[in-house]
């Protein structure tokens, strides 16, 4: 009798242990993810409005990327990684680095619309806008071909590289919008196709760039 009821215990167990375990490291990501844009919003407030660069070569060759930049302002390192979505190992896909981190930074913030970086001021709806997205260890092929563990260091868009950009809770991603608050969403565009790559939707009300409107044109619905 005794062990049928410990056998009981361990099945209804199980999924309230997992749920648990899935809740906790959602949570932790969050606050991960909170954490770090917090530290993006106060280097932008020491540089002009401006984000750091994604990454930029050395003179050496070797390559700087912006969590190595961001140092300053991180207190703990444990925050650039989620529990459920590690790095350890990976590299950068575009450039071959090592980036054992677990958040891409919004290329969009640097040389898309203009050279050099998008100052956060400009920006029209930050609510509504990408920061950092989760991203994380992912097995799988590289735009150059090669083969291997992978972390995107930019968030591109989640139509061009969906491993790149995983949603690890419960089929949802953690998103950091560009006025610092993080919110869970349900990655609405993996596959092209009714999605704009560049101001499209990435789920509930985070788009890749300000809403959903190209720069100064608030007019009319969001592209999706």
């Amino acid at each position: 009798m005794l062990l049928l009821v410990l056998l009981i215990l361990a099945v209804v167990g199980a999924p309230l242990i997992r749920w648990q375990y899935t809740e906790s490291a959602k949570t932790a990501c969050l606050s991960n993810e909170r954490r770090l844009a917090t530290a993006l919003l106060l280097y932008q407030q020491d540089h002009d409005g401006r984000l750091p660069p994604p990454d930029y070569a050395l003179p050496d060759g070797e390559w700087r990327h912006w969590v190595g930049i961001l140092q300053p302002y991180i207190t703990h390192e444990e925050i650039t990684v989620c529990p459920v979505n590690g790095a350890r190992g990976a590299r950068e896909p575009r450039h071959g680095y090592l980036f054992p981190y677990s958040y891409a930074l919004n290329e969009r913030f640097f040389g898309v619309f203009g050279p050099g970086p998008f100052p956060l001021e400009n920006l029209e709806i930050p609510a509504q806008t990408a920061l950092l997205v989760e991203s994380g260890g992912w097995r799988g092929r590289a735009p150059g071909g090669q083969t291997g563990l992978w972390s995107a260091s930019v968030y591109t868009d989640t139509a061009r590289w969906p491993a790149a950009y995983p949603s690890p809770h419960d089929e949802r991603m953690n998103v950091a919008a560009a006025d610092g608050h993080v919110v869970t969403v349900k990655v609405a565009h993996y596959q092209p196709g009714g999605h704009d790559p560049l101001y499209g939707r990435l789920g509930g009300t985070i788009y890749n760039w300000n809403g959903g409107h190209p720069n100064g044109d608030l007019g009319g619905p969001p592209i999706e």
